[in-house]
């Protein structure tokens, strides 16, 4: 839809707060009425803005990490892969990290704690269930590949590691995303190893 697409180079451009539902019609040449028409507020284009990146991300990430057979093979895949997608989706990665560190939920939430009690509520389902990291270090401890280590722990870590990607994108448009990527890979092959502090 153009509206979204619209939306995400807005929110890319001047950040989440700026982004009004009037500066979003004038970017795709409509009426406000129609953006209205669509989405009920900016609550509601907040909620399809992340779900249509997600959803974009799963032909990224669901294949090469179900081609794998082994918890090290799928974690290394996983931030391949995500780390491909940022690459090549960068406007949308950006729009993303400015609704994070610029959305508060009327009840004065961030976005990640909106979107954690979604999950909670809601887990995913199907292929986008395929996308949490905890299943797969669950799976290296499940098969003695991993170390034993708090789980919750290391997912986060994961994600900020991987969001560092879209943090460096922020100052630099030309981030070697895809090298970034590797070094993270480095990074969490000896984390997860046996024997490593």
């Amino acid at each position: 839809m153009q509206l979204v697409g619209c939306a995400i180079e807005l929110i890319a451009e001047v950040g989440f707060g700026l982004a009004s539902l009037s500066k979003i019609a004038e970017r795709a040449g409509v009426a406000k009425s129609v953006v209205l028409y669509h989405f009920a507020g900016k609550e509601e284009l907040l909620n399809t803005l992340v779900m249509e990146t997600f959803l974009a991300s799963v032909p990224y990430m669901v294949p090469p990490v179900r081609a794998e057979e082994t918890a090290r093979g799928k974690l290394a895949a996983y931030i391949r892969a995500n780390g491909r997608f940022i690459d090549e989706n960068r406007t949308a990665a950006l729009a993303m990290y400015e609704m994070f560190i610029g959305y508060r939920s009327p009840e004065g939430k961030r976005l990640d704690q909106v979107m954690a009690e979604s999950v909670a509520a809601n887990p995913p389902q199907g292929e986008l269930a395929e996308l949490d990291p905890g299943a797969i270090f669950e799976l290296g401890r499940r098969t003695g590949e991993f170390r034993e280590f708090p789980v919750l722990a290391m997912v986060m870590a994961l994600r900020q590691a991987i969001d560092g990607a879209v943090m460096f994108l922020v100052r630099d448009k030309e981030f070697d995303v895809i090298g970034y990527c590797e070094e993270v890979v480095t990074i969490f092959e000896k984390a997860t190893k046996e024997g490593e502090p």
